[in-house]
């Protein structure tokens, strides 16, 4: 088992891994983006390769990241979806560039949906992200029964 944190990327990657050092843990989480807001951003090329070298060298172990918190792959919205969709793809390819174990998602609500033709529309759109990913995995993650999820 490996115990770690969320950390913050505020001031590049890089300093996500000096603050998983700083409190000692083993395993890392970090946002690639802002967790509240559709506009992706991308880390520096020169911040995600020394980022991998210093996961490399250890002591920490394993980095994932969070998806943002407004995807809604069971959205019966397309627009909504189709954000959805495109942030997915942005966050498993971000987990690609610095070798992520994983990126941590919540699939979505229902919205008063019928269950059912939710989590076909929820298939549909991990199905199309992950063909997007060289080899990424998804980690779907439970909102803990809030809201219509």
């Amino acid at each position: 088992m490996l115990i770690g944190a969320h950390v913050s990327t505020a001031g590049g990657l890089v300093n996500a891994h000096d603050r998983g050092l700083e409190i000692g843990a083993e395993a890392i989480q970090v946002f690639n983006q802002s967790p509240r807001m559709w506009k992706p951003t991308r880390w520096k090329d020169a911040d995600v390769a020394e980022f991998r070298e210093r996961m490399a060298d250890g002591p920490i172990e394993s980095v994932v990241i969070h998806a943002v918190y407004l995807i809604n792959c069971a959205s019966k919205d397309s627009a909504i979806r189709e954000k959805s969709i495109n942030s997915v793809i942005h966050s498993l390819q971000m987990g690609d560039a610095i070798g992520a174990d994983g990126v941590v998602l919540h699939p979505g609500s229902t919205v008063g949906e019928p269950h059912e033709e939710a989590l076909g529309r929820v298939g549909e759109a991990l199905k199309a992200a992950l063909a997007e990913s060289d080899s990424c995995p998804l980690l779907l993650e439970d909102t803990a029964g809030a809201g219509k999820t």
